[in-house]
Parts: structure tokens; sequence; C-alpha cells
């Protein structure tokens, strides 16, 4: 392994155990049919060549808007290793962050040697590349049974359509199943 390598195992040592894997409802207990919008928290730790994907830490609806997912984004920071070992750091404690805009953080990681970035997006039909990833880890379904909601036939038809016919190519309407559950693209917010 290069040296490269080296540094993205040092940080990677740092991510939380329940990395990649946390799903959670954060306005659980919002009246039904409340409308609620879900949110990624993604980190970062390949600035220098760009060639991986962001890595998920997890999904949360909200139906406050990104806030309660920013705390939780900004609450990460300690588990990626001791404040000692950290430099250049950006908006680690959130304070840059509008509210109603998600939160975007930065930090070197081991004395220099990692770059590490933590954010959060709204997960939007839109952003396919984000969307599917979140889908193929299975995060997207585990959202949607935590909401109560089945991934029926019309809801895989969308995800087919999606994952498969170009942007382009698809036929009007082919995704609604999708922005019924996760918005519509003039519904954007702030992220």
């Amino acid at each position: 392994p290069t040296a490269w390598h080296n540094h993205i195992a040092a940080a990677m040592k740092y991510h939380p155990r329940e990395f990649g894997r946390v799903v959670e409802d954060l306005s659980s207990d919002a009246p039904p049919n409340t409308p609620k919008s879900l949110y990624v928290i993604l980190t970062d730790d390949n600035g220098r060549y760009f060639k991986s994907p962001p890595k998920p830490y997890g999904v949360f609806w909200s139906a406050e808007g990104p806030g309660p997912v920013n705390n939780i984004a900004i609450e990460l920071w300690p588990k990626f290793g001791s404040v000692k070992s950290r430099d250049s750091e950006e908006n680690i404690d959130g304070e840059l962050t509008k509210p109603g805009e998600c939160y975007d953080g930065f930090a070197c990681l081991t004395y220099g040697q990692t770059a590490l970035s933590v954010y959060v997006n709204k997960v939007e039909v839109d952003h396919e590349r984000i969307f599917m990833n979140l889908y193929r880890k299975g995060l997207i379904e585990e959202a949607l049974v935590l909401r109560g909601i089945e991934m029926d036939d019309r809801f895989m038809g969308a995800i087919n359509v999606l994952e498969n016919v170009f942007p382009g190519k698809r036929e009007k309407g082919s995704l609604d199943p999708l922005y019924d559950i996760f918005g519509y693209p003039e519904e954007k917010e702030k992220c």
C-alpha cells in the first residue's frame, strides 16, 4: 500500500462503529402525516484525489428541517479522534451554518495526514449518485420501514427507471413514486 492508503486507514480507524448503519426518525413524536424530509450525514476522507464516493454515516427523518441532523453531525467530531491531533478546522462547531442550512465542516486529522469533511445533505431523488448509494446500502429501505412506508411495485419500478434510464429518456411521471416520498425538485431547501 502507498503512503496515501496508510493515511486513509489511519482516518478510518476513527470512524464510529455504527458508521453507515444509523437510521433514525428525529420527529417520531410529531403528529401522524406530518411532512418529513430525509437527510443523510456524509463524510469524505479522500480530499486529495476525489476518487472515492462520500461515505454515509446514517439517514435521519426530520420534520424540523436540517437543524437536528446538523447537531448530530457536529457531535460526531470527537469520535474521529483527539482534538490535539486535529488542525485546519473549519466550522467544526457549526457556528458558520445559518438556520435552515445544512452543516458542512472540515478538519485535518492525525496531525495533518488526512483531511475529513463531515456534512449534511437532504436526500433528493435528483441527486442520483447519493440516492442510489443509500439505496444499495439498504438505508433507503430501512428509512421507509421506520416510517411504515412499503416499497411496492410502483416504488421499485421508479428505482429501476432511476438506475437504468438516462434522464432525457425517462417517461414523464416515472419517478413520481419516489418524489411523493422524498419531495419534488421545486421544493428545494438550502441544502
